[in-house]
């Protein structure tokens, strides 16, 4: 072939541009054994709920699904709502496990001091041990049932770091808690906009 050794160039070019890309954001990403309990967790993918997420974005369609850290100890965890149209309820996952089919993700850091995280985990396992389930009506009154992103605000609201309800949208008259919007609530710790093996392997260390 005349135009190899041109073909080998161009792929060498682009195979040079891309790795430090990869890298970049992969080290960018938190690794497990620096999440601390309180960190929001946000996922992207292409699922029939992240499709009804993104319908109700503020800015940034990408985000769908969020959940919260959970630390133990060694032990590291996503706490979030796992919804379906049948309904489900409060589940805690490896960090693995809640990134692994995403297409993105990020973590975002509140400004939490030692106590707030101590109560935010208290709170959540309280949850854990009700069993409480997820919240189909996408109502925020209808306590104690969460869907994902009123988890994360309520669970901040306690610790006063949300700016309060009435800041939300509305919908039909019926206010709620857009994914995206968690990512106001702190400061981004780190991201990966990669396929599924990248996003969980960018948090290694936590399972």
């Amino acid at each position: 072939m005349r135009n190899a050794p041109l073909i080998a160039r161009v792929v060498t070019l682009i195979v040079t541009l891309l790795v430090p890309i990869t890298q970049a954001q992969s080290q960018a990403m938190p690794r497990g054994d620096s999440l601390r309990t309180g960190d929001i967790v946000l996922t992207g993918n292409d699922s029939a709920w992240a499709f009804f997420a993104r319908r109700f974005a503020d800015h940034d369609p990408r985000w769908s699904h969020a959940g919260l850290v959970l630390r133990e100890g060694e032990k590291v965890a996503v706490v979030h709502m796992d919804g379906s149209p049948a309904g489900g309820r409060i589940r805690r996952e490896s960090v693995a496990a809640f990134t692994g089919e995403a297409r993105h993700v990020k973590v975002v850091r509140p400004s939490l001091d030692h106590g707030q995280r101590a109560l935010i985990g208290d709170w959540l396992l309280d949850h854990l041990a009700r069993q409480t389930t997820f919240d189909t009506r996408f109502r925020l009154d209808d306590d104690p049932s969460f869907y994902c992103s009123e988890l994360v605000w309520r669970a901040l609201d306690r610790v006063g770091l949300t700016p309060g309800d009435e800041t939300l949208p509305r919908v039909a008259g019926r206010v709620f808690v857009p994914v995206d919007r968690l990512v106001t609530l702190g400061r981004v710790a780190g991201r990966v906009v990669a396929g599924p093996d990248v996003a969980a392997s960018a948090v290694a260390g936590a399972r």
